[in-house]
């Protein structure tokens, strides 16, 4: 008697461990992460931190937000009194920027812009161009007083000829740099200089 009550004791809690099991790992989700194989580039500027890498879940992209914050000129804050994340852009309290240019601002009007920020770039040479949404109507380069990683002020003088201003359209500035690896433009930031309506 004694081990006919040990063995239906023993197969009730069995029985209750079995039945728990799929509720128990029903509340448990699993998420496969992989790092990403491809890269993901922001404003011209490649995202690049080994030690916070870009994820791939399902073909979903998850990249750090701060990381991407700081690319795209985005604060990003966390608010511990309401703990939340907070991202602020375009507010007036952060400036577009990259990993190579910062602080930005344009001034001016008619075809005359002063462009002044900090830059920090390789062998301290920046670039920049003014195009009209179909053609540049000028590219030069500019000569920093340090290359990076040391960030250097900078103050462009623009100025576009009368007959060359759009008659409908945006002046758009890009300012970038020059990749000593393939040549290719590298940090790009495009600006708005002006907007022309008849």
């Amino acid at each position: 008697m004694k081990h006919i009550r040990g063995f239906i004791v023993g197969a009730v809690a069995g029985s209750m461990i079995m039945l728990a099991m799929p509720t128990v790992g029903a509340a448990v989700k699993q998420y496969v992460l992989g790092e990403a194989a491809y890269p993901i580039v922001v404003n011209g500027t490649p995202y690049e931190d080994e030690s916070l890498p870009i994820m791939n879940y399902k073909g979903s992209t998850y990249v750090p937000l701060r990381a991407v914050g700081d690319l795209l000129g985005a604060g990003v804050e966390w608010n511990s009194a309401l703990r939340q994340v907070e991202i602020a852009y375009g507010t007036g309290e952060t400036s577009v920027q990259n990993n190579a240019f910062r602080n930005v601002e344009v001034t001016g009007s008619g075809g005359k812009y002063k462009v002044t920020g900090e830059a920090r770039v390789f062998e301290a040479m920046m670039n920049y161009a003014v195009e009209d949404g179909h053609n540049y109507l000028l590219e030069k380069n500019y000569m920093l007083p340090e290359g990076a990683p040391a960030w250097s002020t900078f103050e462009l003088s623009i100025v576009i000829p009368a007959n060359k201003l759009p008659k409908n359209g945006t002046l758009m500035l890009q300012i970038f740099e020059y990749s000593a690896k393939d040549g290719g433009k590298v940090n790009v930031l495009n600006f708005p200089l002006e907007t022309f309506m008849e």
